[in-house]
């Protein structure tokens, strides 16, 4: 495989196909089903779920990599040495999101994180236009506002900032930002960002009070449900990859609010958890910022732009 093959360069339209839906459709729903898996983890500490969560996925991101003999990211981290320190600090970044979200689920507070990951693609939008002088259209600024409403519907109302979403929001957010500019492929990004974390979570198993801290736990019986988090992790990772080869960005975009709308009725529905008049102004709100959102989004799809400028092009 070419190096070009590992760097991410811009690519053409992609061409929505019904088995590219498909596929996203499942990386999506497993990524909103991680609270029926984490809740029965309940027992463990949420650090330990998370410090297993990178060993095993560790494990089989190794075999991903043997199997496809994907070793060309070590010459492009020669070529871009400052991206190993950048990866370090992203690795920290989605293990304090991770941490973050099985804390909340195990905490019984899976409508917060809910509401987190509804809010995060405006923070996205925010902190693009801070970082990369990126100009918000109107509609993105309304779609902002509204969140900012909301936040300040939770402090009025219910007395307390929403920092355990706002915390999912801005690590994802940022975690995406730094993604937006490495030159590693999703999949060999996280395989350096779970290298490098993995002496951390050793260490933290071997002097750390947890049950993980027995060599005879490792090779119990028990540990196999833990062992789950690196398939669990990675399986919707390498279906939504495969996805975003067979199906356009705007309609993955809207696609990607399956997954807190599956976290969301999982909290209401089946854990329910209670959901009051305070709490629908609040998620009610973001969901009409969301929408103005993926109207702008669907306004100014690239198959659109494209169409438009080759319309110009041709009229001069």
């Amino acid at each position: 495989m070419a190096i070009q093959n590992v760097i991410k360069k811009p690519v053409a339209p992609v061409k929505t196909t019904r088995r590219g839906i498909i596929t996203a459709f499942f990386a999506f729903i497993i990524w909103g089903g991680f609270p029926l898996y984490f809740k029965q983890l309940a027992a463990y500490d949420a650090t330990e779920i998370i410090g297993h969560r990178i060993v095993w996925t560790f494990v089989c991101l190794i075999i991903v990599l043997l199997i496809n003999k994907r070793w060309q990211w070590i010459d492009v981290l020669k070529k871009n040495p400052r991206w190993i320190v950048f990866s370090f600090f992203s690795g920290l970044i989605i293990a304090g999101n991770w941490l973050t979200y099985v804390w909340a689920v195990n905490q019984d507070r899976i409508l917060e994180a809910s509401l987190g990951y509804f809010i995060g693609p405006l923070v996205g939008v925010g902190l693009s236009m801070l970082l990369f002088k990126e100009r918000l259209r109107p509609l993105q600024w309304v779609a902002i506002s509204f969140a900012l409403l909301s936040v300040g519907i939770q402090v009025v109302m219910i007395g307390s900032l929403p920092w355990l979403s706002l915390i999912l929001a801005f690590s994802f957010s940022i975690y995406g930002t730094i993604q937006r500019q490495t030159p590693l492929t999703a999949i060999d990004a996280m395989f350096v960002e779970t290298t490098m974390l993995m002496p951390i979570c050793l260490w933290w198993f071997w002097q750390a009070d947890v049950v993980s801290s027995q060599i005879s736990f490792w090779f119990s019986s028990n540990i196999w449900l833990l062992m789950l988090a690196g398939p669990i992790t990675l399986i919707p990772l390498l279906l939504f990859n495969k996805s975003t080869k067979m199906v356009a960005f705007s309609i993955l975009s809207f696609m990607n609010y399956l997954t807190p709308t599956f976290i969301f009725f999982l909290a209401v529905f089946y854990y329910k958890e209670p959901f009051d008049l305070h709490r629908l102004a609040v998620f009610g709100l973001i969901w009409f910022g969301l929408l103005l959102f993926s109207i702008d989004l669907w306004r100014h799809r690239p198959s659109k732009v494209a169409k438009v400028a080759s319309l110009r092009e041709e009229k001069l």
